[in-house]
């Protein structure tokens, strides 16, 4: 049938055949060689469309104007405003909306518009935020799941903030490649407090052991994700742990201990406020009046000094010499000689380091014990 002829049916034609209908008259609109007559006629029948009585017929013109790059705008304003079953397939892929619009839609809209929001092939920065601040977790976990969508930090940290205690939200933030690593250390900072809860609510474990075991497992989870950052992740790392109230002397002795003098570097810059670069020489030349004053500028207190002293002097001492198997063996020798070292200035058997440091010897005495049966397992399943 002609082009004015299909106009015409789809006026009197019931609801499912114009619904069929839409489609062609769409491809025709937009592919088709029309005079400026008939274009601006068909342009008309789409309009009367976009009002039909009918949702199944507004649904299907949404369906078809929503992968057109020209779509006429006025169409697209008005499918995008009409029911949520409607306007789904707009906000879902429809190339015509622009940020403004989609923030708009995220923060007025019903739950699967900002689901179908969540799904498009791309989401800039400013939606992303918009959705981190405003969706609901079904919406939330569309976007973490979208490799279209570009988050930052402020979009993960809110994120991690409102819907980090659930657990398929904490499963996608993980798995995105580009968390931060201080949302990363909150996340799983928030996990070890929440199982601590767990354990000593059943009455498995006295509080006070409780809350020394999760704050070392945090802490060696903390040193192994700052041993693969980079220059500006660590320092927005250090940052968030000195607000946070977890950048602590503990912490910062298991990283020497396990051989990371970048992030020691990089949390005494930030402490004592001097450039990162003098900082590093004064951890190279190793003057002991010079690294206790700066420990001192940087808060450390006092009875920590002999141990950074120590873990400094048997870092400058060590090599890694990158074999395989290396790092485990690296990381025990490490910290068996600090131990040893220490103890020649620990005050007693009462020293809260002194018992922490003999923790950290067992700990990675046992991790290299693990990692060495591990290759020797591999090896022989590689020869098998």
């Amino acid at each position: 049938m002609g082009r004015f002829r299909l106009i015409d049916w789809m006026e009197h034609a019931p609801a499912p055949a114009r619904s069929s209908a839409v489609p062609a008259l769409v491809r025709s609109y937009v592919h088709g060689d029309l005079t400026a007559e008939a274009r601006e006629m068909m342009e008309a029948a789409l309009t009367l469309l976009s009002d039909d009585p009918s949702p199944d017929v507004r649904r299907a013109l949404s369906e078809a104007l929503s992968i057109q790059e020209t779509a006429p705008r006025h169409l697209i304003v008005a499918l995008s405003q009409d029911l949520p079953a409607i306007a789904e397939p707009i906000f879902r892929r429809s190339p015509c909306l622009i940020d403004s619009e989609l923030v708009a839609a995220v923060t007025l809209g019903a739950p699967s518009i900002i689901k179908a929001v969540a799904s498009r092939p791309w989401i800039s920065f400013e939606v992303a935020d918009a959705i981190a601040a405003e969706g609901d977790r079904d919406a939330v976990l569309v976007m973490l799941g979208n490799p279209g969508a570009d988050l930052d930090g402020e979009a993960f940290a809110a994120i991690a903030d409102r819907l980090g205690a659930d657990g398929d939200i904490r499963e996608a933030l993980f798995a995105r490649h580009d968390l931060p690593l201080a949302v990363r250390q909150s996340l799983i900072s928030a996990l070890g407090e929440k199982l601590g809860r767990f354990l000593i609510g059943r009455a498995w474990i006295a509080p006070k052991r409780a809350g020394v075991m999760l704050r070392e497992a945090c802490d060696k989870a903390t040193v192994f994700l700052a041993g693969s950052a980079d220059e500006a992740e660590l320092a927005a790392l250090v940052e968030h742990l000195r607000a946070s109230g977890q950048l602590t002397t503990a912490l910062l002795i298991r990283s020497m201990c396990e051989g990371h003098i970048r992030f020691l570097e990089a949390a005494l810059a930030r402490l004592s406020g001097l450039p990162a670069t003098r900082v590093y020489a004064l951890l190279i030349d190793g003057r002991p009046g010079a690294l206790k004053a700066l420990f001192a500028r940087a808060g450390l207190p006092e009875r920590s000094h002999a141990a950074f002293l120590a873990a400094l002097d048997v870092w400058r001492e060590l090599d890694y010499d990158g074999r395989e198997g290396d790092e485990p063996r690296f990381g025990r020798r490490m910290v068996e000689r600090i131990l040893t070292r220490y103890q020649e200035f620990a005050p007693g058997e009462v020293d809260d380091l002194l018992a922490m440091l003999r923790r950290l010897a067992a700990e990675s005495a046992r991790t290299a014990a693990r990692d060495m049966l591990a290759a020797r397992r591999e090896r022989q399943r590689t020869a098998a």
